[in-house]
């Protein structure tokens, strides 16, 4: 679904007009950090967390960030009388430039399957990996060239950290494990979300990455656009996908956006 809402540097245009210059040198470089988040009801929820992540990685990237209050004000005249359900994304340049962009979420992404692959894991040695930045290049090649959604990422002790595009998430004997918030991986928004949720269904969490051998009742990535989707397949096993914490996840988000969208 294409871009139905954009402003650039702070003044909303037509999205068709929603350019930068082809020498700009977060363009050229992929010198960018961005963050993505979903729109409910006319709303972003925990919007607090994603400026302030978004703040973070600008900081370690030494991208130029606007107050806090400016971009809030910039979001909020964006997605007033924009859709219901959207997908906010917001990218600052290293040459300063700043992007904000608004579409329709397509429904049938959340909860939808999710093939999957598992691939080595790197610590980044400049950014470090809590970092949102633009520079996926390398990540969209490993996943295109597996011919899947996601690849998982493992790293030397044999835990999954993260994925390309997502966070990873298992259950296993009726908890709920992801990696740890320890500045290896992106921190999250999603899966905090997820946690809180958890916890009020009186789910056990446990920090730490989940077995990437297995054995897992349930296998997940989690995200802003899909928020929990099951892995059906990996490395071409197929896996059985929902089983019941996974469900009652994914209801409790159900209830949550469907009343926001109404």
């Amino acid at each position: 679904m294409g871009i139905v809402r954009a402003s650039i540097d702070g003044r909303e245009v037509a999205p068709q007009d929603a350019v930068v210059p082809v020498d700009d040198e977060g363009f050229t470089t992929g010198w960018t950090v961005f963050e993505t988040a979903r729109v409910i009801g006319g709303g972003v929820p925990r919007l607090a967390a994603h400026l302030a992540r978004l703040r973070a990685s600008a900081a370690s990237a030494c991208v130029p960030c606007p107050l806090s209050d400016v971009l809030e004000a910039e979001v909020r005249a964006l997605i007033e009388g924009g859709p219901a359900l959207a997908r906010l994304r917001i990218t600052l340049s290293g040459s300063g430039r700043r992007a904000l962009t608004l579409s329709p979420l397509d429904p049938s992404r959340r909860g939808s399957p999710v093939r999957a692959v598992r691939g080595p894991h790197h610590d980044e040695p400049f950014l470090g990996g809590a970092v949102k930045h633009g520079s996926r290049a390398g990540w969209r090649a490993a996943v295109a060239r597996s011919g899947v959604d996601e690849v998982l990422l493992v790293d030397g002790s044999g835990r999954f950290t993260e994925a390309t595009t997502a966070a990873v998430v298992a259950v296993v004997d009726g908890a709920l494990w992801t990696a740890p918030d320890d500045g290896r991986i992106l921190a999250s928004t999603t899966v905090e979300a997820i946690l809180e949720d958890a916890a009020a269904l009186g789910i056990d969490v446990r920090r730490e990455g989940p077995p990437a051998a297995g054995p897992w009742d349930g296998l997940y990535v989690a995200s802003a656009t899909r928020w929990l989707s099951p892995v059906v397949s990996l490395d071409g096993v197929a896996l059985p996908g929902w089983e019941p914490v996974g469900r009652d996840l994914l209801a409790v988000d159900a209830s949550r956006t469907c009343g926001g969208a109404s």
